[in-house]
């Protein structure tokens, strides 16, 4: 254990809950069975950009400035670059929202460096192949929200926090090329088609007009238009999203103060209803197989729990239920036969995993833990993160979560725990395993 671990243990071994954390803990650090394939990312709790591989015995940091280097040439001392730009003294540089390009070769993150009075908000992709990192944007005082890749794997979206609102930017992965703003609002929810240029949006406007909007925008090297409008008016979810294989998209209407889940064609052509929602704020997620979404409703919009989990067949419309535990977000394993939830037992203080088998309905618990920030404004938003990011192993046969294990069900909450670790969750119920400290983490994507 590091010596930062050992602190929190002699302090924590004062507190018999808190000291059965450790316990847990512990046991994880030591529990290394055979590693699912796929690559990891992770934030560390220092702040900086991790990957590794399938194996994940050595994590490599590569937002960590590297130590100065110098080689000797024709009798010359050249001195080498570092592999990360150092922001100067005096100031203080955090990276966040790692997330992977679809083809899986290249990450790209965000960085907040605060020196005085001066800030800088930058987008940054890493090449895993040539180890090479790229800033594509840079902001005094725009802060970045999140990521999203295109499927192309070659452009990039992101949101940029303004004081009246967000913008949707999107920029080409190159060195110093020109951003595009796509669009403001106010909340701002999207998803990209498979077509180039092709953007699925809701947003409440920001101009006078104020409406809010499900619509479809395409864009060409000239120009952005909305070519259509799919709902207009209060429609209590976050985000549209085409189905994996493109062929569907699915959002939520208002018709006559009604909600729906819609599933159109890729063009929005021939919508349809499959499914009357309750009143309350909704969410979906499509199921990798494009033939089901996953569903829940909040019924009060200012508590984030969810009230089960539904399943629908898009074909049928039928719908069943996976789960009647509050929830506050679900996530679909690559294979579609599973979804992972994270329950919200009633008067707790801490979180629980669970995964659930699509076909036969039978549930596993899986431990209890508590959430990191970072993490639990991924779960706030885990509908839009669907779309860019995943936990799942690409072999469905587990997922990765950032936070701090339990072994108990203790009923107040703790005075102590050690710092958050990143654990490898298998799904068959053999434990869990510990790879480093860290607050947010990622699987690479299934492809």
């Amino acid at each position: 254990m590091t010596a930062s671990v050992m602190r929190s243990v002699r302090a924590c071994l004062r507190n018999p809950a808190a000291a059965a954390v450790i316990f847990q803990l512990a046991l994880a650090t030591i529990a290394h069975g055979a590693p699912p394939p796929g690559a990891i990312t992770f934030v560390g709790t220092d702040s900086n950009i991790y990957y590794c591989d399938t194996k994940c015995s050595e994590p490599k940091c590569i937002t960590c400035k590297a130590a100065a280097i110098q080689v000797r040439r024709d009798d010359a001392i050249v001195p080498v670059a570092d592999a990360v730009p150092d922001a100067g003294p005096g100031s203080t540089t955090g990276y966040g929202l790692p997330t992977f390009s679809p083809d899986g070769k290249r990450l790209a993150y965000s960085s907040e460096t605060h020196k005085e009075a001066d800030n800088s908000f930058a987008v940054w992709v890493y090449d895993l192949a040539r180890s090479q990192p790229t800033q594509i944007f840079e902001s005094r005082a725009e802060r970045i929200v999140y990521l999203a890749w295109l499927p192309d794997a070659q452009h990039l979206s992101f949101l940029l926090g303004e004081p009246g609102g967000l913008s949707l930017v999107l920029a080409e992965v190159k060195e110093s090329t020109p951003v595009r703003i796509v669009t403001t609002g106010m909340p701002l929810y999207f998803d990209w088609g498979a077509r180039p240029g092709e953007v699925a949006l809701h947003t409440l406007a920001l101009d006078s007009d104020r409406t809010e909007r499900v619509s479809l925008m395409s864009l060409t090297p000239t120009s952005q238009n909305i070519v259509k409008v799919l709902s207009s008016g209060r429609t209590p979810f976050k985000t549209p999203a085409w189905s994996p294989d493109g062929k569907h998209l699915a959002y939520i209407a208002n018709y006559h103060a009604e909600s729906n889940i819609v599933v159109a064609d890729a063009d929005a052509s021939h919508p349809r209803s499959v499914v009357s929602l309750p009143v309350g704020e909704n969410s979906f997620v499509w199921a990798p197989d494009s033939a089901h979404l996953a569903y829940s409703t909040a019924i009060m919009p200012q508590n984030p729990t969810y009230h089960g989990i539904k399943l629908v067949d898009v074909a049928s419309a039928n719908s069943k239920w996976l789960t009647h535990n509050d929830v506050v977000a679900f996530f679909f394993a690559p294979d579609s036969r599973h979804l992972a939830y994270i329950g919200a037992p009633e008067e707790k203080p801490y979180y629980t995993w669970s995964v659930v088998d699509v076909k036969t309905g039978a549930e596993k618990a899986l431990g209890n833990f508590l959430a990191t920030p970072d993490e639990s404004t991924a779960y706030r938003y885990f509908d839009q993160l669907a779309v860019s990011h995943t936990i799942w192993s690409p072999d469905s046969s587990s997922f990765i979560y950032a936070g701090v294990r339990l072994a108990g069900s203790p009923d107040q909450a703790l005075g102590f725990a050690p710092p958050p670790m990143a654990y490898i969750v298998p799904i068959d119920g053999s434990e869990p395993h510990g790879i480093s400290n860290a607050v947010l983490a990622f699987f690479s994507p299934a492809r």
